[in-house]
Order: C-alpha cells, then sequence, then structure tokens
C-alpha cells in the first residue's frame, strides 16, 4: 500500500515589491535597518518641511528614494554604519555654506588688503631709496664739477707762472776714448748754459737744489746738483752746468758715433733737470714738483744761435 504523503504547506503571502516574502520575518536583521531608514526618511521630511516656510526649497530631496544597495546584503552586514548615517536638514546645510562664503570672503578682503598694504610699503622704500640714490648721485657729481674746475683752474694758473727755459750754449771741451785690456773707457767735459725767464709781473719764483742729468747716444755724459735759487719777476738767469766723464765703460757703437757726431758738431744731448718750484699764493707757499726737459738738443743749433726751448712739466717724477 502506497502511504499518505502530507500536503504540501501553503505559499507565502505576496509581498509589495515583489514576489518574494518579506524579508524582515526571514531576516531579523534587516527588520531593524529597515526601521533606522524608516526614521532617516521621516527626519529628512520634518526638516524639509520647517525651511519651506523659510523660503528655502530643495526639490530634489522631496524625489529622491533612499538608495539600495545592489546586492541588498551591504546594509545587512553593516548595520551600525548604516544607523550612524544621518542626513542633515537642507535649512542648515544651506546656512553653513552661507557662513563659509562669508568667512572666506572676510578671509580673501582681509589678504587683500594686507597685500596692498605690503605693496604700499614696497613702493615708499624703493621710492625714498631713489631719491636717497638720486640726490647722493647729485652732490658726487657737484662735489666732481667742482674739483674739475678747480683743477683746471690750478693748472692754468700754475703753467701762466712757470718760467721760460732755452739752452744757449752746448760745448765739449774734452773727448776722448781710451782702450783697455777688456774695455772702452770714455772721458768727456760738457759746459750746459740755460736761460731761465721769469716772465711774471708780481710773481717770485723759488726754485729749489736740483738735480741735472745730461746723455747722448745712450752715455751717460754726468751728473751735477744745482743750488736753489731766487728769481724775481721779469729776471733772466743764465745756469750754467759742467759735468765730467771720468774712463767710463761706454760700447764700442755707441762712442763711435758720439765722436763721429761731435767732430762735424751735430751730436745731439738730452739735459733734464729735476727739482722744486714755490711760489707764494694767499700769504702760503706752494710748492710744485717741476721737471725741465731739454730733448733732442743738436749742437749745430746752439752753436749757429738758435736757442732750442725746454719743456718745463709739472707734477712730473
Amino acid at each position: 500500500m502506497s502511504e499518505l504523503l502530507p500536503p504540501p504547506p501553503p505559499p507565502p503571502p505576496p509581498g509589495r515589491d515583489s514576489g518574494f516574502g518579506d524579508p524582515a520575518l526571514v531576516f531579523p536583521e534587516f527588520a531593524a535597518k529597515q526601521c533606522v531608514l524608516e526614521k532617516v526618511i521621516e527626519e529628512e521630511g520634518e526638516g524639509e518641511d520647517s525651511s519651506y516656510g523659510k523660503g528655502s526649497f530643495d526639490l530634489s530631496s522631496r524625489f529622491s528614494s533612499p538608495s539600495i544597495s545592489r546586492n541588498g546584503f551591504d546594509d545587512v552586514e553593516n548595520p551600525r554604519k548604516a544607523s550612524s548615517f544621518k542626513r542633515p536638514p537642507s535649512g542648515s546645510r544651506l546656512s553653513g555654506f552661507r557662513e563659509e562664503e562669508e568667512a572666506d570672503r572676510s578671509r580673501n578682503s582681509g589678504s587683500f588688503v594686507d597685500h596692498i598694504g605690503q605693496e604700499d610699503k614696497r613702493i615708499c622704500a624703493s621710492g625714498c631709496f631713489r631719491k636717497c640714490c638720486a640726490c647722493t648721485c647729485m652732490f658726487v657729481s657737484i662735489v666732481l664739477i667742482i674739483v674739475l674746475l678747480v683743477g683746471l683752474s690750478a693748472n692754468s694758473s700754475i703753467k701762466s707762472i712757470l718760467p721760460q727755459v732755452l739752452v744757449t750754449n752746448l760745448k765739449f771741451s774734452r773727448l776722448d776714448v781710451a782702450k783697455s785690456s777688456t774695455d772702452l773707457l770714455m772721458n768727456a767735459n760738457l759746459n750746459t748754459v740755460l736761460q731761465l725767464s721769469n716772465n711774471n709781473d708780481k710773481t717770485v719764483l723759488y726754485y729749489s737744489p736740483m738735480k741735472a742729468d745730461i746723455s747722448s747716444e745712450n752715455i751717460n755724459l754726468g751728473k751735477k746738483m744745482l743750488p736753489g735759487f731766487k728769481q724775481d719777476p721779469g729776471n733772466v738767469t743764465s745756469l750754467k752746468i759742467l759735468t765730467r766723464l771720468r774712463k767710463s765703460k761706454v760700447y764700442d757703437v755707441d762712442a763711435t758715433l758720439l765722436t763721429n757726431k761731435e767732430k762735424t758738431l751735430e751730436a745731439v744731448v738730452d739735459v733734464f733737470l729735476r727739482g722744486k718750484l714755490s711760489v707764494d699764493w694767499l700769504g702760503f707757499k706752494v710748492h710744485i714738483p717741476i721737471v725741465i726737459a731739454c730733448e733732442n738738443v743738436k749742437q749745430s743749433d746752439v752753436i749757429n744761435g738758435v736757442k732750442p726751448a725746454c719743456d718745463v712739466r709739472t707734477f712730473s717724477q
């Protein structure tokens, strides 16, 4: 005999959203989650109603629905995370945004004012620096111009009081060369006369002791130390320079040139005098270093009555 099977249980009542039964009856945890979601939806509705009368109306919040996870089990696994989620009311959210915007505006305006202040200080500092530089440059330029003008006037005044120097005599009283076992030895006596003229009307010239150097054809014909003297205005003074050379070693070429030119009265002589010239200026005595340079003086010109002029240089060594 076949056993009679019990009748199958009645199917569960169909749900509202799908053909499955209510998941809250099968999963107790899902029931707690569903209660939390309904609470959140109620709070959102209260916030929107309260803000509706104040002029703020969020259209998206009225037509939006709570998001459901893809598989329906994420919220079941993390009920704490879902329960802690709470959207703030839209009215409070707008007021918070407005406060943040006002704070940003005040911060930006303050930083802009500070930036403008720093720029003004920087511009003021640069302007003051430029003015100081301009004033300093002008002052230095004026001082340099004054010094230059004073120097030019002093130089012109000094040149006007310098004496006129001419070569009036140039004569060898002795010139010979003696041969030794190894060298050539020269003996020479030279008489040189310079004419110094003070062409100033009132200025008195004071000459310090001067050192005379005379040479010809790279041969030093002697040195002489001359005593100092005074020269009144309009005075003409002849300065005699006698030099002697004894057994001085010379090169054969230089000795031959000098002796041959002296025989034909074509010797060329250089005369240099170094010392100081003093003048009275505003009650003070001013000392001026001078060099009297008589270069390339031809013996024939002096003998023929031509008086070669010498150059008087100031502040020369």
